[in-house]
């Protein structure tokens, strides 16, 4: 074989491997080592005897040709194509193109994989179609409003163990603005996860001209001081509006104290008698 300059080699390796790319294979063993002396060459790094004889071996062998069913590559390329700007779709689409990898390689996919395959090749024909658009109900659409002010309301490490109820809750929230689209999954994700804080403010324990009993601290403070030797004095007052969520996540109402002051209180705070 006769001699190559660094500069034909690397063009020659950087060909091949978009070629490599093209084909799926890039995340073969040949395609990772077609890669790694692109970036030597690239960091100005020497490749030995051994580095270049495989490297020209494969130059001149070209691209392999897939092994993998052409129908099921060309349906989950599709796929990959149609969601190629959906960041919400970044997991789907990684799975896919593992999936694709494999297949080319020559690889079966086990039962439960290609179960997995033709859920995400059905979801992305729905995504095509349209079918996945969730329009809520007027009644849903008041929920997800609700729902996105009682998230703030969990305590953080709450929310840190629940990643898939904070991507639906930045989704609804884009959705809310104009921003996006939801699907039902998106709805019944935040429901399950926050359905007992819904319920409690669609079934408020308190309404307008509810009467309650509240026990006042220091300077008529709502909340006990640090002393817990200090007792405080209980007290009629009146809701003067219906529940609703502040911007905290939490369930209130807006009381009138005896002392005529205005308060916005948690209704958990609130006795009844």
């Amino acid at each position: 074989m006769p001699r190559k300059s660094a500069a034909l080699r690397l063009s020659q390796a950087e060909s091949l491997y978009q070629g490599y790319s093209e084909a799926g294979l890039a995340d073969a063993y040949q395609g990772r080592f077609i890669a790694d002396m692109i970036n030597r060459f690239q960091r100005n790094k020497g490749l030995s005897k051994k580095q270049r004889d495989w490297l020209d071996s494969l130059i001149e062998e070209g691209v392999p040709t897939p092994k993998g069913d052409p129908v099921i590559i060309a349906k989950i390329e599709t796929a990959l194509n149609f969601w190629a700007d959906n960041a919400d779709r970044n997991w789907e689409s990684g799975v896919l193109n593992d999936f694709k990898h494999r297949l080319n390689r020559g690889y079966d996919l086990s039962e439960k994989q290609s179960a997995l395959m033709e859920k995400l090749l059905v979801r992305a024909g729905d995504d095509v179609s349209g079918a996945n658009v969730f329009a809520p109900s007027e009644e849903q659409l008041e929920d997800l409003k609700a729902m996105v002010q009682l998230y703030k309301g969990y305590a953080p490490q709450w929310r840190g163990d629940r990643p898939a109820v904070a991507k639906a809750v930045a989704r609804v929230t884009k959705f809310l603005a104009g921003e996006a689209t939801i699907e039902e999954y998106h709805y019944n994700k935040l429901y399950n996860s926050m359905g007992s804080k819904v319920r409690k403010w669609k079934s408020p324990r308190f309404r307008t001209g509810s009467l309650g009993w509240i026990t006042l601290y220091n300077e008529g403070a709502s909340t006990r001081p640090s002393a817990y030797s200090d007792r405080g004095g209980r007290f009629i007052c009146t809701a003067i509006s219906d529940a609703y969520v502040d911007d905290n996540g939490r369930i209130v109402n807006d009381w009138l104290l005896h002392s005529g002051a205005v308060q916005t209180i948690q209704q958990g705070h609130i006795a009844k008698r």
